[in-house]
């Protein structure tokens, strides 16, 4: 059947999550390194790239925000200004703005609240669901979008105890207690040995779909058109950890991490009705995780694009090492708006994608 070419998220963005100084080092960032950029300069970058979406951190995963919270560090001098000031450009511009919460890493918390963690993974970035961190996240996000109720957010890092979340064993600890009894039924055993694999994960998807409950009842009750989707990231397809899993049948788009064809031809699969499929062009550098060349596989199948990568502060354009993938990126932009301005039409295998917002 001949459907319209659906006008897909272009998304590429200067990710001030990280830093990159060489092709092998590229350290988290800090507070300081991108706190002097000039806003417009950045948007237009975007912009001329050929994105249709601008997109920045509410929060980065290093601990410290670009807008002026009440609950947590903030960028120094201008820094404090940034979020706010990309946010009316986009909107004088007409764009729709993302934004971005980590789930479970935050560097700064990581290090000041040591009753936060997985206590036999101490060296881990992970933050527990079960701990207060979830009611300072909520916190956060309510504080945000009560000031800034941007169209979407992508909550990243979405998992428990590490990125292998599948694989992770829940071990006895004063963190698990009290939940493992309410939802396995038993007492919390002296030894992760007398934990089975089925109760680890039966408790494992119950703790991850109530973390998913509070952060989408916390955004649509302060800002009911806010979009959210998550990223895992998914590691395999129908992993058990999130088959059927609340936070895949509920969030407003899924997101993967890759290009990878088994992924996303699975979320294209168990995607409900009106939810989006976003894949990631550029950005991962792990083997076979990001393909730009795959791009019209992917939009003649309804796709949204996302794609990061790091400067070298305090410049935020992108470091050389992204040169190749950047170009194929930004042709394939350029092609997807041609398309789009001229009204062309193509066969979708995805004719039940749900346009933008």
């Amino acid at each position: 059947m001949e459907v319209k070419v659906p006008d897909a998220t272009r998304l590429m963005c200067c990710d001030l999550n990280w830093t990159r100084y060489s092709e092998k080092y590229a350290p988290p960032s800090m507070p300081q390194d991108w706190a002097y950029m000039d806003p417009k300069e950045y948007f237009d970058w975007h912009m001329e790239f050929g994105n249709n979406a601008m997109f920045c951190q509410a929060y980065t995963f290093c601990g410290y925000a670009f807008y002026r919270t009440n609950l947590g560090p903030v960028a120094p001098g201008p820094g404090g200004d940034l979020l706010p000031n990309l946010l009316k450009l986009a909107n004088n511009a007409g764009v729709p703005f993302w934004s971005y919460f980590s789930v479970s890493w935050d560097l700064i918390a990581r290090g000041l609240r040591r009753d936060w963690l997985f206590p036999d993974h101490p060296g881990g970035w992970c933050l527990a669901p079960e701990t207060s961190w979830t009611d300072l996240l909520c916190q956060r996000v309510r504080e945000f979008l009560t000031d800034f109720p941007v169209d979407w957010i992508l909550f990243d890092m979405f998992l428990y105890g590490e990125v292998e979340t599948n694989k992770f064993a829940v071990e006895p600890s004063e963190i698990v207690r009290e939940p493992f009894e309410e939802i396995i039924g038993r007492a919390m055993p002296d030894t992760a040995e007398e934990i089975t694999p089925e109760e680890s994960m039966a408790y494992k998807r119950e703790i991850m779909g109530r973390q998913f409950a509070r952060i989408k009842e916390t955004v649509k009750e302060t800002s009911p058109k806010t979009k959210i989707l998550f990223n895992v990231p998914y590691l395999e397809p129908t992993e058990p950890i999130w088959t059927d899993h609340p936070m895949l049948t509920h969030s407003d788009g899924l997101f993967a991490e890759c290009t990878r064809p088994d992924i996303l031809e699975w979320l294209l699969e168990v995607k409900q009705p009106g939810q989006r499929v976003m894949t990631t062009l550029l950005g991962h550098t792990g083997p076979g995780w990001c393909d730009p060349n795959s791009w019209r596989r992917w939009y003649d199948a309804g796709c949204d694009f996302f794609g990061y990568t790091f400067g070298t502060p305090p410049d935020f354009r992108p470091h050389p090492f992204y040169h190749d993938g950047l170009e194929i990126t930004r042709n394939a932009f350029a092609e997807i708006e041609k398309q789009r301005s001229a009204g062309l039409r193509c066969e979708s295998l995805n004719t039940g994608y749900g346009g933008t917002s």
